[in-house]
């Protein structure tokens, strides 16, 4: 793979222009590998200054394979080609394996790869709770993971839910912080933490319940169940942080991702088709 970039910056050290283009991650990659870096196609040291127009290239071998259980199922793929790939996932199924639940749509996109005979060097770009469904992004390696980030920036992400109640408000803004529960996998609304900011918009009503979309501008973990819930109007089927109403799959979709695409240089937009899983 090859990461290739043109400089914006007017005299800059190459290694401080680098940390602007890189993830830490990557950039500690780069040097710990001593890859070979070149500035219009010349061999250039990290400490060497570099001027705006200058083109950068790092030629840069995908990783080790990471060795996971795979399982094999019929992914539901919305969008491919030799870097990304855009699947629907299922509610109930976790976006990457842990040790006591190593079953994951992570597992299931290696399995997929694998029989294509392609690396197996995946990197997550929107992960999903386990309760609920729809949309990810799956970047194929390093370097296309590297080129989406900070992903709030680099793509939008548009949500459907089903609430209880009908909203006094039917758009508006949330923004507040989100903490972690020291004791718990649970989240909390706070005066500190971290900033989470969601755009809702009512789209119907029906029977005493809201039908909203949500435009994330932050990706804090469970920010859409926190906020839904903070308004007084928890989504059906959130046990956390709303009521048991029957409900056997929590009502909240990732139904349509956008981004711009670094290889291509075009705007992408899938968008989920048919029922939600939780309206079937």
């Amino acid at each position: 793979m090859r990461l290739e970039y043109i400089v914006e910056n007017e005299n800059i050290r190459l290694s401080e222009e680098l940390k602007l283009h890189t993830t830490k991650k990557l950039y500690r990659s780069i040097k710990s590998k001593n890859l070979k870096i070149y500035v219009n196609g010349i061999e250039t040291k990290t400490y060497l200054m570099v001027k705006k127009g200058d083109r950068i290239t790092i030629d840069y071998e995908n990783e080790k394979e990471i060795e996971w259980p795979l399982y094999e199922s019929s992914l539901d793929i919305y969008y491919e080609d030799s870097n990304y790939l855009i699947v629907n996932k299922r509610a109930h199924l976790l976006s990457i394996p842990t040790k006591a639940e190593p079953k994951s749509i992570y597992q299931e996109v290696l399995y997929y790869l694998k029989n294509k005979n392609e690396p197996l060097t995946i990197s997550i770009l929107n992960r999903l709770d386990k309760e609920t469904s729809g949309l990810m992004m799956i970047a194929k390696n390093r370097i296309a993971a590297n080129l989406m980030q900070p992903i709030h920036e680099k793509m939008e992400r548009f949500y459907i839910c089903k609430t209880h109640g009908l909203w006094d408000i039917k758009e508006g803004i949330i923004d507040n912080y989100i903490e972690k529960d020291m004791n718990s996998n649970k989240r909390y609304i706070s005066d500190h933490g971290k900033r989470a900011i969601s755009y809702y918009k009512v789209i119907k009503e029906i029977d005493g319940a809201s039908y909203l979309m949500f435009h994330l501008k932050t990706g804090r973990t469970h920010q859409i169940r926190l906020h839904t819930s903070y308004m007084k109007h928890p989504i059906f089927g959130d046990t956390m942080y709303g009521i048991e109403d029957g409900s056997t799959i929590m009502a909240l979709s990732s139904y349509k991702i956008k981004f711009h695409h670094p290889y291509l240089n075009k705007d992408i937009e899938i968008e989920l088709k048919g029922e939600f899983e939780w309206e079937k």
